[in-house]
């Protein structure tokens, strides 16, 4: 069965570079899939236990508990419950819409995304009494994925779900990096910012991860529940100064943050704290990943390629508009590749909304939309650009595509969509929007721009 679930419809009428495009796509997105990063992670042989490089044996261990929260969750914990099976004491996981089942031992508890609901809090306080459970001899496995910042949610005492989900969309709204959005949840959250394994200490702590943030900050993805936090209350209050939501956050967060900075409230553990010491992060699936396996598609086809970088980040029409002057440097001068060419990107894009909840569209698709502006015709070049959760933005698309067929594209279009922040209007009215449903994973964005002459 294809990812890309309108993959007939968006290769028809279409000349060879817009289907190979979605072609490399649908092989970056399989090969992206949670399942695979843990088969190749997690071996058990007789007694000995491997979790990436770390030899573990079962005889030395008195419990197995499993732990974890992101939208590869549920399916990172089916993978392990395959290979471990009745070796797992007990786990809880909180995940989005993927499944309902719980997974042997392991309870999974549903939660929202991508605004924290209840359902969220109560995994994340069922997580982190469960952590406290354990013992020296016991191993926590911890199983970390994009969207976990917000289905892992557990707000400091004194903050309300609807105060922590208006934070959240104040956040998501206002052109912060995942980094600063970040850093601000771990300032108002129980469990965030290395405070998990500050809950699990003494335990052995081993947390797989699958990174949705770009450079792979291990602090950054989902706010770094099992990783000790550089950053201040200082810091966060810094960062809602800078976006200018100061007036605009709830009360009693600002006034959790003040308290920090006044010394009230514990920082988050730092990297050298001695909770930390028992603990282990390891990445196991990340965009330098997809693009490397999205390259390898490529050069089966036939096409010249290159990764441009896993690093993209800043406004999506800048992002688009890059691509479309590297398109027309490689059509017109063969740099830095020679047609046929496919050059592929990562990383991730925002878009800064002038106004929340009446907009119906996603960074990706803008960022397609920024490259449309710089070809009037796109007969000879295609451009994609995805979300790799199957979510972008505010919208049932994962992103857009275009170029490759005959559909001629208006530039006032173009333009009133950008400026109306309504790209998936766009890409309705185009037959360009990419649907994949949510893909149960999430390795930050994927541009795959193709020239075939």
């Amino acid at each position: 069965m294809k990812i890309i679930k309108n993959f007939e419809e968006l290769t028809k009428d279409s000349n060879q570079i817009r289907k190979d495009l979605l072609k490399i796509l649908e092989y970056a997105l399989e090969k992206s899939l949670p399942e695979s990063a843990i088969k190749a992670s997690v071996r058990l042989k007789g007694n000995e236990l491997k979790i990436t490089n770390e030899k573990l044996f079962l005889s030395e261990i008195n419990n197995i508990f499993v732990i974890g929260s992101g939208k590869a969750t549920y399916r990172m914990a089916k993978s392990l419950y395959d290979i471990l099976g009745g070796k797992i004491t007990r786990g809880i996981i909180t995940t989005n819409k993927v499944s309902k089942e719980d997974i042997g031992p392991i309870k999974v508890i549903q939660a929202g995304h991508p605004l924290p609901t209840e359902k969220g809090i109560k995994g994340a306080n069922e997580i982190l009494s469960l952590a406290k459970e354990a013992k020296e001899k016991d191993l926590i496995i911890a199983l970390i994925s994009g969207g976990g910042s917000v289905l892992l949610a557990a707000p400091a005492d004194g903050i309300s779900l609807p105060d922590m989900q208006k934070t959240n969309e104040l956040l998501l709204a206002s052109g912060a990096s995942i980094k600063e959005i970040n850093t601000v949840r771990k300032h108002i959250s129980k469990i965030k910012g290395g405070k998990l394994s500050g809950a699990a200490y003494p335990a052995s702590l081993i947390s797989l991860i699958i990174s949705d943030v770009v450079g792979d900050d291990l602090s950054t993805i989902a706010s770094g529940p099992t990783v000790g936090d550089s950053t201040t209350f200082k810091d966060a209050y810094n960062i809602l100064e800078q976006y200018q939501l100061i007036e605009k956050a709830p009360i009693s967060v600002l006034h959790t943050i003040k308290e920090g900075i006044e010394g009230k409230i514990p920082e988050t553990p730092s990297p050298d704290d001695e909770v930390l010491s028992e603990t282990l992060n390891k990445i196991i699936l990340s965009n330098d990943k997809a693009l490397e396996n999205a390259q390898k598609k490529a050069i089966e086809l036939g096409y010249n390629t290159s990764i441009l970088s896993s690093k993209i980040e800043g406004p999506s029409r800048d992002a688009g508009i890059f691509h479309g002057e590297i398109a027309k440097e490689i059509s017109l001068s063969g740099i830095p590749i020679k047609p046929p060419a496919i050059v592929l990107s990562g990383g991730e894009c925002v878009v800064t909304l002038d106004k929340i909840g009446e907009k119906e569209g996603g960074p990706n698709q803008e960022c397609v939309l920024g490259f449309a502006e710089k070809m009037s015709y796109l007969k000879e070049a295609a451009f994609l650009s995805v979300d790799t959760d199957g979510i972008d933005g505010y919208s049932k698309f994962a992103g857009g595509i275009i170029g490759g067929n005959k559909i001629r594209i208006n530039r006032e279009e173009i333009e009133e969509a950008l400026k109306n922040h309504s790209s998936s209007n766009f890409f309705r009215k185009t037959g360009g929007g990419i649907i994949t449903g949510e893909t149960g994973t999430n390795v930050n964005d994927l541009r795959i721009l193709g020239i075939s002459k």
